[in-house]
Protein backbone atom coordinates (compact mmCIF):
# COMPACT_ATOMS: atom_id res chain seq x y z
CA UNK A 1 0.00 0.00 0.00
CA UNK A 2 1.36 3.43 -0.91
CA UNK A 3 1.30 5.73 2.08
CA UNK A 4 -0.18 9.18 1.55
CA UNK A 5 0.39 12.24 3.74
CA UNK A 6 -2.86 13.83 4.83
CA UNK A 7 -1.37 16.78 6.69
CA UNK A 8 2.17 18.19 6.67
CA UNK A 9 2.62 21.57 8.37
CA UNK A 10 6.29 21.94 9.36
CA UNK A 11 6.21 25.71 9.63
CA UNK A 12 3.76 26.10 12.50
CA UNK A 13 4.98 27.31 15.87
CA UNK A 14 5.32 25.03 18.86
CA UNK A 15 2.55 26.86 20.68
CA UNK A 16 0.11 26.40 17.83
CA UNK A 17 0.94 22.70 17.68
CA UNK A 18 0.38 22.34 21.40
CA UNK A 19 -3.06 23.95 21.09
CA UNK A 20 -4.13 22.22 17.88
CA UNK A 21 -7.01 19.80 18.24
CA UNK A 22 -5.99 16.54 16.59
CA UNK A 23 -8.39 14.02 15.08
CA UNK A 24 -6.95 11.18 17.16
CA UNK A 25 -7.84 10.72 20.86
CA UNK A 26 -4.56 8.92 21.58
CA UNK A 27 -2.47 11.78 20.12
CA UNK A 28 -4.67 14.28 21.98
CA UNK A 29 -3.92 12.50 25.27
CA UNK A 30 -0.20 12.44 24.47
CA UNK A 31 -0.19 16.16 23.63
CA UNK A 32 -2.07 17.08 26.82
CA UNK A 33 0.36 15.14 29.02
CA UNK A 34 3.38 16.67 27.26
CA UNK A 35 2.15 20.15 28.19
CA UNK A 36 1.67 19.17 31.84
CA UNK A 37 5.03 17.42 32.10
CA UNK A 38 7.06 20.49 31.17
CA UNK A 39 6.36 21.81 34.71
CA UNK A 40 8.57 19.13 36.29
CA UNK A 41 11.54 20.39 38.30
CA UNK A 42 13.98 18.82 40.75
CA UNK A 43 17.09 20.62 42.03
CA UNK A 44 16.81 23.18 39.25
CA UNK A 45 16.84 20.58 36.47
CA UNK A 46 13.79 21.07 34.29
CA UNK A 47 13.06 19.11 31.11
CA UNK A 48 13.65 21.03 27.89
CA UNK A 49 12.48 18.19 25.63
CA UNK A 50 10.06 15.28 26.07
CA UNK A 51 8.91 12.78 23.47
CA UNK A 52 6.34 10.03 23.56
CA UNK A 53 6.24 7.03 21.23
CA UNK A 54 3.43 4.49 21.29
CA UNK A 55 3.27 1.42 19.06
CA UNK A 56 -0.34 0.25 18.93
CA UNK A 57 -1.09 -2.93 17.02
CA UNK A 58 -1.88 -6.60 16.64
CA UNK A 59 0.67 -9.28 15.79
CA UNK A 60 -0.12 -12.76 14.54
CA UNK A 61 2.60 -15.40 14.35
CA UNK A 62 2.67 -19.12 13.67
CA UNK A 63 5.35 -21.77 13.10
CA UNK A 64 5.18 -25.18 11.47
CA UNK A 65 7.54 -28.06 10.75
CA UNK A 66 7.12 -31.01 8.35
CA UNK A 67 3.46 -30.21 7.83
CA UNK A 68 2.59 -29.89 11.53
CA UNK A 69 1.75 -26.69 13.37
CA UNK A 70 4.10 -25.90 16.27
CA UNK A 71 2.84 -22.55 17.59
CA UNK A 72 0.17 -20.00 16.80
CA UNK A 73 -0.38 -16.74 18.67
CA UNK A 74 -2.43 -13.59 18.20
CA UNK A 75 -1.22 -10.73 20.40
CA UNK A 76 -2.62 -7.21 20.59
CA UNK A 77 -0.15 -4.78 22.14
CA UNK A 78 0.37 -1.14 23.07
CA UNK A 79 4.05 -0.46 23.71
CA UNK A 80 5.17 2.97 24.97
CA UNK A 81 8.55 4.71 25.06
CA UNK A 82 9.17 7.96 26.94
CA UNK A 83 12.28 10.11 26.48
CA UNK A 84 13.01 13.03 28.80
CA UNK A 85 15.98 15.36 28.29
CA UNK A 86 17.05 17.80 30.96
CA UNK A 87 19.56 20.62 30.52
CA UNK A 88 19.52 22.08 27.01
CA UNK A 89 20.32 21.33 23.39
CA UNK A 90 23.98 22.17 24.04
CA UNK A 91 24.36 19.91 27.09
CA UNK A 92 21.93 17.33 28.44
CA UNK A 93 21.75 13.93 30.13
CA UNK A 94 22.41 11.87 26.97
CA UNK A 95 25.60 10.90 25.09
CA UNK A 96 27.15 9.46 28.23
CA UNK A 97 27.70 5.92 29.50
CA UNK A 98 25.30 6.78 32.32
CA UNK A 99 22.39 7.34 29.90
CA UNK A 100 19.85 4.58 30.37
CA UNK A 101 21.81 2.98 33.23
CA UNK A 102 20.11 4.74 36.15
CA UNK A 103 16.49 4.56 37.09
CA UNK A 104 14.40 6.00 39.85
CA UNK A 105 11.62 4.17 41.67
CA UNK A 106 9.23 2.54 39.22
CA UNK A 107 5.64 3.53 39.77
CA UNK A 108 4.49 3.17 36.16
CA UNK A 109 2.33 0.29 35.05
CA UNK A 110 3.95 -2.87 33.73
CA UNK A 111 1.26 -3.29 31.06
CA UNK A 112 -0.67 -0.62 29.23
CA UNK A 113 -4.41 -0.91 28.54
CA UNK A 114 -5.38 -2.35 25.17
CA UNK A 115 -8.71 -0.55 25.05
CA UNK A 116 -8.59 3.23 24.84
CA UNK A 117 -9.26 5.16 28.03
CA UNK A 118 -7.99 8.74 27.99
CA UNK A 119 -7.76 8.85 31.77
CA UNK A 120 -5.76 5.61 31.89
CA UNK A 121 -3.45 6.62 29.00
CA UNK A 122 -2.64 9.96 30.66
CA UNK A 123 -2.15 8.21 34.02
CA UNK A 124 0.35 5.78 32.49
CA UNK A 125 2.13 8.54 30.54
CA UNK A 126 2.38 10.60 33.74
CA UNK A 127 3.97 7.74 35.69
CA UNK A 128 6.33 6.81 32.83
CA UNK A 129 7.36 10.45 32.43
CA UNK A 130 7.98 10.77 36.16
CA UNK A 131 10.31 7.75 36.08
CA UNK A 132 12.15 8.92 32.95
CA UNK A 133 12.53 12.44 34.34
CA UNK A 134 14.00 11.25 37.65
CA UNK A 135 16.41 9.03 35.74
CA UNK A 136 17.42 11.96 33.50
CA UNK A 137 18.24 14.09 36.55
CA UNK A 138 20.48 11.30 37.88
CA UNK A 139 22.15 10.88 34.49
CA UNK A 140 23.03 14.54 34.04
CA UNK A 141 24.39 14.66 37.60
CA UNK A 142 26.73 11.73 36.92
CA UNK A 143 27.72 13.22 33.58
CA UNK A 144 28.65 16.55 35.15
CA UNK A 145 30.63 14.75 37.81
CA UNK A 146 32.61 12.78 35.21
CA UNK A 147 33.44 15.95 33.27
CA UNK A 148 35.02 17.52 36.35
CA UNK A 149 37.95 15.12 35.92
CA UNK A 150 38.34 15.01 32.12
CA UNK A 151 38.65 17.50 29.27
CA UNK A 152 36.84 16.76 26.04
CA UNK A 153 38.97 17.20 22.93
CA UNK A 154 35.99 18.58 21.02
CA UNK A 155 32.86 20.37 22.18
CA UNK A 156 29.70 19.12 20.48
CA UNK A 157 26.10 19.87 21.23
CA UNK A 158 24.06 16.96 22.60
CA UNK A 159 20.89 17.40 20.54
CA UNK A 160 20.11 19.12 17.24
CA UNK A 161 17.11 21.39 16.89
CA UNK A 162 14.49 20.27 14.41
CA UNK A 163 11.47 21.91 12.84
CA UNK A 164 8.27 20.22 14.04
CA UNK A 165 6.59 17.71 11.76
CA UNK A 166 2.87 16.99 11.67
CA UNK A 167 2.02 13.98 9.51
CA UNK A 168 -1.25 12.15 10.12
CA UNK A 169 -1.87 9.03 8.09
CA UNK A 170 -4.74 6.53 8.53
CA UNK A 171 -4.19 4.10 11.40
CA UNK A 172 -3.37 0.51 10.51
CA UNK A 173 -6.10 -2.11 10.64
CA UNK A 174 -5.31 -5.74 11.27
CA UNK A 175 -6.55 -8.16 8.62
CA UNK A 176 -4.84 -11.24 10.05
CA UNK A 177 -6.55 -14.51 9.22
CA UNK A 178 -5.01 -17.06 11.64
CA UNK A 179 -6.68 -20.09 10.05
CA UNK A 180 -5.45 -19.16 6.58
CA UNK A 181 -1.89 -18.52 7.72
CA UNK A 182 -1.75 -21.73 9.75
CA UNK A 183 -2.74 -23.72 6.67
CA UNK A 184 -0.10 -21.93 4.57
CA UNK A 185 2.56 -22.70 7.18
CA UNK A 186 1.57 -26.38 7.22
CA UNK A 187 1.71 -26.67 3.44
CA UNK A 188 5.03 -24.85 3.05
CA UNK A 189 6.71 -26.72 5.89
CA UNK A 190 5.65 -30.03 4.35
CA UNK A 191 7.99 -29.31 1.44
CA UNK A 192 10.94 -30.48 3.54
CA UNK A 193 9.39 -33.92 4.05
CA UNK A 194 10.74 -34.89 0.63
CA UNK A 195 14.33 -34.20 1.71
CA UNK A 196 15.36 -36.71 4.40
CA UNK A 197 18.89 -35.32 4.69
CA UNK A 198 17.44 -32.05 6.00
CA UNK A 199 17.39 -32.77 9.74
CA UNK A 200 15.62 -29.67 11.04
CA UNK A 201 13.31 -27.21 9.31
CA UNK A 202 10.91 -24.45 10.30
CA UNK A 203 8.49 -22.16 8.47
CA UNK A 204 7.54 -19.02 10.38
CA UNK A 205 4.80 -16.59 9.36
CA UNK A 206 4.10 -13.19 10.89
CA UNK A 207 1.34 -10.76 10.05
CA UNK A 208 1.62 -7.52 11.99
CA UNK A 209 -0.42 -4.33 11.76
CA UNK A 210 0.60 -1.48 14.05
CA UNK A 211 0.33 2.29 14.17
CA UNK A 212 3.29 4.46 15.11
CA UNK A 213 2.34 7.43 17.28
CA UNK A 214 4.93 10.13 17.97
CA UNK A 215 4.59 13.40 19.85
CA UNK A 216 7.17 15.76 21.37
CA UNK A 217 7.32 19.12 23.09
CA UNK A 218 8.63 20.79 19.93
CA UNK A 219 5.23 20.29 18.32
CA UNK A 220 5.78 17.19 16.20
CA UNK A 221 2.77 14.91 15.83
CA UNK A 222 3.01 11.76 13.73
CA UNK A 223 0.60 8.91 13.13
CA UNK A 224 1.77 6.37 10.56
CA UNK A 225 0.69 2.79 9.75
CA UNK A 226 3.32 0.06 9.90
CA UNK A 227 2.11 -3.20 8.42
CA UNK A 228 4.40 -6.18 7.81
CA UNK A 229 3.76 -9.65 6.39
CA UNK A 230 6.67 -12.06 6.65
CA UNK A 231 7.37 -15.67 5.68
CA UNK A 232 10.68 -17.16 6.82
CA UNK A 233 11.93 -20.69 6.22
CA UNK A 234 15.05 -22.11 7.87
CA UNK A 235 16.62 -25.53 7.53
CA UNK A 236 19.83 -27.21 8.59
CA UNK A 237 21.65 -30.51 8.51
CA UNK A 238 25.00 -32.09 9.41
CA UNK A 239 27.86 -32.91 7.06
CA UNK A 240 29.80 -36.13 7.59
CA UNK A 241 32.53 -34.22 9.45
CA UNK A 242 30.02 -32.79 11.93
CA UNK A 243 29.78 -29.31 10.39
CA UNK A 244 26.37 -27.67 10.70
CA UNK A 245 25.06 -26.58 7.30
CA UNK A 246 22.07 -24.30 7.05
CA UNK A 247 20.17 -22.10 4.67
CA UNK A 248 17.09 -19.93 4.66
CA UNK A 249 14.60 -18.04 2.53
CA UNK A 250 12.53 -15.02 3.53
CA UNK A 251 9.72 -13.03 1.92
CA UNK A 252 8.47 -9.64 3.12
CA UNK A 253 5.68 -7.29 2.10
CA UNK A 254 3.56 -4.51 3.53
CA UNK A 255 0.36 -6.41 2.79
CA UNK A 256 -0.78 -9.91 1.92
CA UNK A 257 -1.16 -9.16 -1.77
CA UNK A 258 2.46 -8.04 -1.88
CA UNK A 259 3.84 -11.49 -1.07
CA UNK A 260 4.80 -13.86 -3.89
CA UNK A 261 2.26 -16.55 -4.82
CA UNK A 262 2.41 -19.65 -2.65
CA UNK A 263 3.53 -21.76 -5.63
CA UNK A 264 6.59 -19.56 -6.13
CA UNK A 265 7.47 -19.68 -2.43
CA UNK A 266 7.16 -23.46 -2.49
CA UNK A 267 9.48 -23.61 -5.50
CA UNK A 268 12.06 -21.47 -3.67
CA UNK A 269 11.92 -23.75 -0.63
CA UNK A 270 12.37 -26.83 -2.79
CA UNK A 271 15.46 -25.26 -4.40
CA UNK A 272 16.85 -24.39 -0.97
CA UNK A 273 16.28 -27.91 0.37
CA UNK A 274 17.82 -29.48 -2.73
CA UNK A 275 20.94 -27.32 -2.45
CA UNK A 276 21.21 -28.05 1.27
CA UNK A 277 21.07 -31.76 0.47
CA UNK A 278 23.94 -31.45 -2.00
CA UNK A 279 26.04 -29.63 0.58
CA UNK A 280 26.00 -32.66 2.88
CA UNK A 281 28.53 -34.33 0.58
CA UNK A 282 30.11 -31.18 -0.85
CA UNK A 283 33.84 -30.59 -0.36
CA UNK A 284 35.12 -28.11 2.22
CA UNK A 285 36.50 -25.00 0.56
CA UNK A 286 40.14 -23.96 0.70
CA UNK A 287 41.91 -20.68 1.33
CA UNK A 288 41.61 -18.58 -1.82
CA UNK A 289 42.68 -15.17 -3.10
CA UNK A 290 41.42 -14.16 -6.50
CA UNK A 291 38.46 -12.89 -8.52
CA UNK A 292 34.99 -13.35 -7.04
CA UNK A 293 31.60 -12.82 -8.65
CA UNK A 294 28.67 -11.90 -6.39
CA UNK A 295 25.38 -12.50 -8.15
CA UNK A 296 22.77 -9.78 -7.60
CA UNK A 297 21.09 -11.20 -4.46
CA UNK A 298 24.44 -11.89 -2.76
CA UNK A 299 25.84 -8.56 -4.01
CA UNK A 300 22.99 -6.69 -2.32
CA UNK A 301 23.41 -8.67 0.91
CA UNK A 302 27.13 -7.98 0.91
CA UNK A 303 26.80 -4.30 -0.02
CA UNK A 304 24.28 -3.38 2.65
CA UNK A 305 26.59 -4.87 5.30
CA UNK A 306 29.92 -3.53 4.14
CA UNK A 307 28.75 -0.13 2.89
CA UNK A 308 25.30 0.47 4.39
CA UNK A 309 26.47 -0.50 7.88
CA UNK A 310 29.21 2.17 7.85
CA UNK A 311 27.11 5.21 6.92
CA UNK A 312 26.51 6.55 10.45
CA UNK A 313 29.49 8.46 11.86
CA UNK A 314 29.95 7.39 15.50
CA UNK A 315 30.27 9.56 18.57
CA UNK A 316 32.06 8.37 21.69
CA UNK A 317 30.04 8.96 24.87
CA UNK A 318 31.28 10.71 28.01
CA UNK A 319 32.65 7.90 30.16
CA UNK A 320 34.10 7.27 33.59
CA UNK A 321 37.54 8.91 33.90
CA UNK A 322 40.26 6.37 33.12
CA UNK A 323 37.76 3.96 31.55
CA UNK A 324 37.04 5.30 28.04
CA UNK A 325 34.27 3.77 25.98
CA UNK A 326 35.28 3.76 22.31
CA UNK A 327 32.73 2.99 19.62
CA UNK A 328 34.19 1.30 16.51
CA UNK A 329 34.91 3.98 13.89
CA UNK A 330 33.18 4.19 10.55
CA UNK A 331 35.40 3.40 7.58
CA UNK A 332 33.45 5.99 5.57
CA UNK A 333 33.58 8.90 8.04
CA UNK A 334 36.98 10.13 6.84
CA UNK A 335 36.24 9.54 3.15
CA UNK A 336 33.69 12.28 2.46
CA UNK A 337 34.32 13.75 -1.00
CA UNK A 338 36.75 10.91 -1.64
CA UNK A 339 36.48 7.90 -3.92
CA UNK A 340 34.87 4.85 -2.31
CA UNK A 341 33.56 3.05 -5.41
CA UNK A 342 34.44 2.88 -9.11
CA UNK A 343 33.35 5.91 -11.12
CA UNK A 344 30.62 3.93 -12.91
CA UNK A 345 28.63 3.43 -9.67
CA UNK A 346 26.18 5.78 -7.93
CA UNK A 347 24.37 5.01 -4.67
CA UNK A 348 21.08 6.57 -3.60
CA UNK A 349 19.00 6.00 -0.47
CA UNK A 350 15.39 6.72 -1.37
CA UNK A 351 12.56 6.34 1.19
CA UNK A 352 9.95 6.52 -1.61
CA UNK A 353 11.60 4.12 -4.08
CA UNK A 354 9.41 1.84 -6.17
CA UNK A 355 10.17 -1.50 -7.84
CA UNK A 356 7.99 -2.81 -10.66
CA UNK A 357 5.16 -0.52 -9.62
CA UNK A 358 5.19 -1.31 -5.90
CA UNK A 359 6.84 0.44 -2.94
CA UNK A 360 10.02 -1.17 -1.68
CA UNK A 361 10.12 -2.51 1.85
CA UNK A 362 12.13 0.40 3.24
CA UNK A 363 9.52 3.03 2.36
CA UNK A 364 8.81 5.22 5.37
CA UNK A 365 7.15 8.49 6.32
CA UNK A 366 9.03 9.41 9.50
CA UNK A 367 11.95 8.02 11.48
CA UNK A 368 12.22 7.10 15.17
CA UNK A 369 12.87 10.76 16.05
CA UNK A 370 9.87 12.13 14.17
CA UNK A 371 11.89 13.40 11.19
CA UNK A 372 10.74 12.92 7.60
CA UNK A 373 13.54 11.24 5.61
CA UNK A 374 15.01 12.87 2.52
CA UNK A 375 16.18 11.24 -0.70
CA UNK A 376 19.97 11.15 -0.43
CA UNK A 377 22.59 10.79 -3.13
CA UNK A 378 25.27 9.02 -1.11
CA UNK A 379 27.75 8.28 -3.88
CA UNK A 380 28.05 10.06 -7.23
CA UNK A 381 30.46 8.71 -9.83
CA UNK A 382 32.24 6.79 -7.11
CA UNK A 383 32.67 9.82 -4.80
CA UNK A 384 31.12 9.79 -1.31
CA UNK A 385 28.86 12.84 -0.95
CA UNK A 386 27.10 12.46 2.41
CA UNK A 387 26.35 10.09 5.31
CA UNK A 388 23.37 9.17 7.47
CA UNK A 389 22.66 11.66 10.26
CA UNK A 390 20.31 11.64 13.23
CA UNK A 391 19.56 14.38 15.75
CA UNK A 392 22.75 13.50 17.61
CA UNK A 393 25.42 16.01 16.47
CA UNK A 394 28.68 14.46 15.28
CA UNK A 395 32.01 15.93 14.25
CA UNK A 396 31.46 18.32 11.35
CA UNK A 397 27.68 17.99 11.18
CA UNK A 398 24.58 18.90 13.16
CA UNK A 399 21.09 18.07 11.94
CA UNK A 400 19.13 15.02 10.87
CA UNK A 401 18.34 13.72 7.39
CA UNK A 402 15.73 11.33 8.77
CA UNK A 403 17.74 8.11 9.04
CA UNK A 404 17.44 7.60 12.83
CA UNK A 405 15.14 4.62 12.34
CA UNK A 406 16.03 2.41 15.34
CA UNK A 407 16.72 2.98 19.04
CA UNK A 408 20.45 3.46 19.56
CA UNK A 409 22.86 3.68 22.46
CA UNK A 410 23.23 6.44 25.05
CA UNK A 411 19.97 8.24 24.16
CA UNK A 412 20.66 8.50 20.43
CA UNK A 413 18.96 6.86 17.49
CA UNK A 414 20.64 4.33 15.21
CA UNK A 415 20.79 5.26 11.52
CA UNK A 416 19.93 2.56 8.99
CA UNK A 417 19.10 2.64 5.26
CA UNK A 418 15.61 2.92 3.83
CA UNK A 419 15.95 1.72 0.22
CA UNK A 420 19.60 1.58 -0.80
CA UNK A 421 19.81 1.75 -4.61
CA UNK A 422 23.13 0.76 -6.22
CA UNK A 423 23.04 2.19 -9.75
CA UNK A 424 25.70 1.06 -12.23
CA UNK A 425 26.38 2.47 -15.66
CA UNK A 426 27.73 0.19 -18.40
CA UNK A 427 26.19 -2.91 -16.83
CA UNK A 428 26.56 -6.17 -18.74
CA UNK A 429 24.52 -9.40 -18.77
CA UNK A 430 25.20 -11.83 -15.93
CA UNK A 431 26.47 -14.45 -18.39
CA UNK A 432 29.13 -11.99 -19.61
CA UNK A 433 30.24 -11.38 -16.03
CA UNK A 434 30.75 -15.12 -15.58
CA UNK A 435 32.81 -15.21 -18.80
CA UNK A 436 34.89 -12.34 -17.45
CA UNK A 437 35.41 -14.27 -14.21
CA UNK A 438 36.68 -17.28 -16.17
CA UNK A 439 38.99 -15.05 -18.24
CA UNK A 440 40.53 -13.65 -15.05
CA UNK A 441 40.98 -17.16 -13.68
CA UNK A 442 42.82 -18.21 -16.82
CA UNK A 443 44.96 -15.07 -16.93
CA UNK A 444 46.10 -15.62 -13.35
CA UNK A 445 46.49 -19.35 -13.78
CA UNK A 446 44.03 -20.14 -11.02
CA UNK A 447 42.43 -23.60 -10.95
CA UNK A 448 39.02 -22.00 -10.45
CA UNK A 449 37.18 -18.80 -9.59
CA UNK A 450 34.52 -18.17 -6.93
CA UNK A 451 30.83 -17.37 -7.43
CA UNK A 452 28.59 -16.35 -4.52
CA UNK A 453 24.84 -16.73 -4.95
CA UNK A 454 23.56 -16.07 -1.42
CA UNK A 455 24.88 -14.65 1.86
CA UNK A 456 23.65 -15.19 5.40
CA UNK A 457 22.05 -11.74 5.69
CA UNK A 458 19.79 -11.25 7.49
CA UNK A 459 21.49 -13.93 9.53
CA UNK A 460 19.89 -17.22 10.52
CA UNK A 461 22.93 -18.17 12.65
CA UNK A 462 22.89 -18.89 16.36
CA UNK A 463 24.30 -16.37 18.81
CA UNK A 464 27.19 -18.75 19.49
CA UNK A 465 28.11 -18.76 15.80
CA UNK A 466 27.88 -14.97 15.59
CA UNK A 467 30.22 -14.63 18.56
CA UNK A 468 32.72 -16.94 16.87
CA UNK A 469 32.47 -14.88 13.71
CA UNK A 470 33.06 -11.62 15.61
CA UNK A 471 36.07 -13.06 17.44
CA UNK A 472 37.59 -14.37 14.23
CA UNK A 473 37.57 -10.97 12.53
CA UNK A 474 40.41 -9.76 14.75
CA UNK A 475 43.41 -9.31 12.53
CA UNK A 476 41.37 -9.86 9.38
CA UNK A 477 41.49 -6.23 8.23
CA UNK A 478 37.77 -5.58 8.84
CA UNK A 479 36.32 -3.52 11.67
CA UNK A 480 32.98 -5.35 11.55
CA UNK A 481 32.10 -8.98 10.83
CA UNK A 482 30.62 -9.94 7.48
CA UNK A 483 28.13 -12.79 7.21
CA UNK A 484 29.17 -16.15 5.82
CA UNK A 485 28.21 -17.30 2.31
CA UNK A 486 25.43 -19.89 2.25
CA UNK A 487 25.56 -20.68 -1.45
CA UNK A 488 29.10 -20.46 -2.83
CA UNK A 489 30.63 -22.28 -5.82
CA UNK A 490 33.90 -22.96 -7.53
CA UNK A 491 33.72 -22.01 -11.19
CA UNK A 492 36.14 -23.98 -13.36
CA UNK A 493 37.58 -22.78 -16.71
CA UNK A 494 35.04 -24.91 -18.60
CA UNK A 495 32.16 -23.09 -16.83
CA UNK A 496 31.28 -25.97 -14.50
CA UNK A 497 30.07 -24.98 -11.03
CA UNK A 498 30.82 -26.98 -7.88
CA UNK A 499 29.23 -26.29 -4.50
CA UNK A 500 31.61 -25.86 -1.56
CA UNK A 501 31.06 -25.20 2.13
CA UNK A 502 32.86 -24.18 5.31
CA UNK A 503 34.48 -20.92 4.15
CA UNK A 504 34.11 -17.24 4.97
CA UNK A 505 35.48 -13.92 3.78
CA UNK A 506 38.58 -12.29 5.16
CA UNK A 507 39.20 -8.55 5.00
CA UNK A 508 35.97 -7.77 3.13
CA UNK A 509 35.64 -4.06 3.87
CA UNK A 510 34.90 -0.63 2.40
CA UNK A 511 38.36 -0.31 0.84
CA UNK A 512 37.77 -3.43 -1.21
CA UNK A 513 34.70 -1.88 -2.88
CA UNK A 514 36.99 0.33 -4.97
CA UNK A 515 38.25 -2.83 -6.69
CA UNK A 516 34.92 -3.70 -8.30
CA UNK A 517 35.83 -4.50 -11.91
CA UNK A 518 32.40 -4.69 -13.50
CA UNK A 519 28.69 -4.74 -12.73
CA UNK A 520 25.72 -6.52 -14.26
CA UNK A 521 22.55 -5.15 -15.77
CA UNK A 522 20.49 -7.39 -13.47
CA UNK A 523 19.54 -5.36 -10.38
CA UNK A 524 17.49 -7.32 -7.86
CA UNK A 525 15.84 -6.14 -4.63
CA UNK A 526 16.74 -7.75 -1.32
CA UNK A 527 14.13 -6.81 1.31
CA UNK A 528 14.50 -7.60 4.99
CA UNK A 529 13.71 -6.55 8.55
CA UNK A 530 16.47 -4.50 10.15
CA UNK A 531 17.01 -4.59 13.91
CA UNK A 532 19.72 -3.73 16.39
CA UNK A 533 21.16 -7.26 16.50
CA UNK A 534 24.42 -8.22 14.75
CA UNK A 535 23.93 -8.98 11.06
CA UNK A 536 20.19 -8.24 11.43
CA UNK A 537 19.72 -11.58 13.19
CA UNK A 538 16.33 -13.06 12.30
CA UNK A 539 13.72 -12.79 15.02
CA UNK A 540 15.91 -10.62 17.26
CA UNK A 541 15.37 -7.11 18.53
CA UNK A 542 12.38 -5.55 20.23
CA UNK A 543 12.07 -2.94 17.48
CA UNK A 544 12.40 -3.62 13.75
CA UNK A 545 12.04 -1.58 10.56
CA UNK A 546 11.79 -2.55 6.92
CA UNK A 547 14.80 -2.00 4.71
CA UNK A 548 15.90 -2.96 1.22
CA UNK A 549 18.86 -2.85 -1.14
CA UNK A 550 18.69 -3.01 -4.93
CA UNK A 551 21.97 -4.08 -6.47
CA UNK A 552 23.24 -5.75 -9.67
CA UNK A 553 25.82 -8.53 -9.81
CA UNK A 554 29.33 -7.34 -8.95
CA UNK A 555 32.68 -8.75 -10.08
CA UNK A 556 35.64 -8.15 -7.78
CA UNK A 557 39.25 -8.21 -8.85
CA UNK A 558 40.57 -9.91 -5.71
CA UNK A 559 38.88 -11.15 -2.54
CA UNK A 560 40.33 -13.27 0.27
CA UNK A 561 38.48 -16.38 1.42
CA UNK A 562 39.58 -18.49 4.38
CA UNK A 563 38.71 -21.82 5.88
CA UNK A 564 38.19 -21.23 9.61
CA UNK A 565 39.55 -23.52 12.27
CA UNK A 566 36.82 -24.23 14.78
CA UNK A 567 35.34 -26.96 16.91
CA UNK A 568 32.45 -28.90 15.45
CA UNK A 569 29.73 -30.89 17.20
CA UNK A 570 29.69 -34.62 16.65
CA UNK A 571 26.85 -35.74 14.37
CA UNK A 572 24.01 -37.78 15.91
CA UNK A 573 24.91 -41.39 16.68
CA UNK A 574 21.49 -42.73 15.68
CA UNK A 575 20.05 -42.09 12.22
CA UNK A 576 16.96 -39.85 12.08
CA UNK A 577 13.54 -41.50 11.88
CA UNK A 578 12.16 -42.04 8.37
CA UNK A 579 9.85 -39.42 6.98
CA UNK A 580 6.75 -40.84 5.36
CA UNK A 581 5.10 -38.75 2.68
CA UNK A 582 1.73 -37.38 3.56
CA UNK A 583 2.44 -36.97 7.28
Amino acid sequence: MRRRALLTLPGLTVLLHAQQKLDDPLLDAMAAELTRSLRLSIAGEAPYYIEYIIEDGVNFGCQASLGGLLTSTLNPYRAPRVMVRVGGYEFDNTNAVFTGQTRGARYDSARWPLEFSRAQIQQDLWLATDRAYKAAVQEITFKKSALQNVTLSEKLNDFAKQAPLVKLLPAAKSQADPKKWEDVARRLSAVFSAYPKVLDSRVEIEDSASTFYFANTEGSRVRAPETVCTIRARAETFAADGAVIRNHRYFHAFQLNGLPPEARIKSELEAMAAHLTTLVDAPVGEAYTGPVLFESAAAGQMFVQVFGGQLQPPRDPVSVPGRPFNIPPSELESRLNGRVLPDFIDVVDDPKAMWLGRPLFGNTEADYEGVAPERLTLVEKGMLKTLFYTRQPVRGHEGSNGRGRLPGAFGAAAAVPTNLMVQCREGVPRADLKKKLIELVQQRRKPYGILVRRMDYPSSASLVELRRLANSMQGSGASRPVSTPLEIFRVYPDGREESIRGVRFRGLNVRLLRDILAAGNDPEPVEFLMNGAPLALMGAGGYVVGSSVVCPSLLFDEVDIERPQEERPRPPVVAPPPIESGL
